[in-house]
């Protein structure tokens, strides 16, 4: 029994050296790798300086396109009306036209028939020496035709001014539809060239973002799992009679503890489409009362439950992800009043509607905001476009509901 002992205290004091060695080799690995770690973490305190301008310009970018979207409708808006009233006053012309014709082929009638009766003119009758009581009847039958023939001008220079002044009006809309259709081309191209800005900076911006969480993301667990294997290792030479044992139990936890390979991201899948979107109506009910009556604000993939985690974790969902098509038109789900409009950090551009009894819905990551601070709004009004803004990696709307600033879950409110 002694002779056994005597080996066993042999076997480790022969295997302190290399339990020693493996110990600082550890070691100096996890002080290689806290370095590494805190430079890229000076690093990116460095680079958030430029992710904030760049957020800035992705904020001015998203802020140029809501208007731009907003200026092309306005300048449809005025290309129809303009439309309109140029074929209204077209009509009239042809109207005033067609009655300019009918006094002119009246007149020429008149003085064609004045010539073939031969009727003779006040001068000559006088001179003729006739019956002075006949003279006097024709001299005032030659004054009542003279009058009407004067009244037939009259008519006719008033109608033909008439439709010069129409005319006029016809070219001054035709310069203001040629007018329009440049200005809507050039903000056309403006708005081409703001997403083309957006894009870039926004790519940017995401990459950046991105290697940054991959790259501190890897040193944290690397440095986690160094740490907890060093700890073992000590733990193993202060256990030196069981020394072989806590190896074998230490690899069997580091086996266990190690991380696999994450799988590829699989395409989100959505979880249920939505079809119905808010129509006009008009109930006189207070906002409490249109429980389990509303919809939707567009249509479009539902992504998430209400009250699940997020898939970068540490928050929850506090409203709906709707997935849908880049400038759809995002409607207001009852009436009130707009009281934000705005792009916000995170949220991009930001309609909040204010319903009374302090509830609210928000709207967010638009393309465009139609709606300002303190438009009233109701049932079915488009208030802006779909979009990604405010750096949403998909295209689609971010939808809360809120009571007393405390979230509700949409879907309970919604047929």
């Amino acid at each position: 029994m002694k002779l056994r002992s005597i080996f066993v205290i042999a076997a480790l004091v022969l295997s302190l050296p290399a339990v020693a060695d493996s110990v600082a080799g550890r070691q100096s690995e996890l002080d290689a790798l806290k370095r590494r770690l805190n430079v890229l973490q000076q690093e990116t305190r460095r680079t958030e300086a430029t992710q904030k301008a760049a957020a800035d310009e992705l904020r001015a970018s998203e802020r140029a396109i809501s208007d731009a979207v907003r200026a092309l409708r306005e300048l449809d808006g005025a290309r129809k009306e303009a439309s309109s009233d140029l074929e209204a006053l077209n009509r009239q012309a042809d109207s005033v036209a067609s009655r300019v014709r009918g006094q002119q082929a009246r007149l020429a009638d008149a003085l064609r028939a004045a010539h073939r009766r031969g009727e003779a003119d006040a001068l000559r009758l006088l001179l003729d020496g006739g019956d002075p009581n006949q003279t006097a009847r024709e001299l005032r039958y030659l004054a009542h035709i003279s009058r009407a023939q004067q009244a037939q001008i009259e008519a006719l220079r008033s109608e033909l001014a008439t439709l010069a002044a129409l005319r006029e009006k016809i070219e001054q809309k035709n310069t203001r539809l040629v007018a329009l259709r440049t200005a809507r081309e050039a903000e056309q191209e403006r708005l081409l060239a703001e997403r083309a800005a957006r894009a870039a900076v926004l790519d940017t911006l995401s990459s950046q973002i991105r290697q940054q969480h991959r790259e501190i993301t890897g040193l944290q667990r690397d440095e986690r799992n160094l740490t907890q294997l060093v700890e073992r290792l000590n733990r193993l030479m202060a256990q030196q009679a069981a020394r072989e044992a806590a190896r074998a139990r230490a690899a069997r936890q580091a086996q266990a503890k190690a991380p696999g390979r994450a799988a590829p991201d699989a395409a989100r899948q959505p979880l249920a489409v939505n079809t119905e979107t808010p129509v006009p109506f008009r109930s006189g009910q207070p906002f409490s009362r249109l429980k389990g009556s509303l919809r939707l604000p567009v249509p479009g993939e539902l992504m998430n439950h209400f009250g699940a985690p997020r898939e970068d974790g540490g928050v929850s969902w506090k409203g709906v992800f709707i997935r849908a098509a880049q400038g759809t038109a995002v409607k207001a789900i009852a009436a009130g009043r707009v009281v934000f409009s705005e792009w916000l950090r995170g949220f991009g551009n930001l309609v909040i509607v204010d319903h009374g009894e302090g509830y609210m819905s928000l709207y967010s990551n638009n393309e465009s905001l139609y709606k300002q601070v303190g438009e009233q709004v109701q049932p079915g009004d488009a208030i802006a476009t779909v979009g990604n803004s405010g750096g949403q990696p998909d295209t689609g709307l971010y939808f809360e509901m809120r009571h007393q600033s405390r979230p509700l879950n949409p879907l309970v409110w919604v047929k």
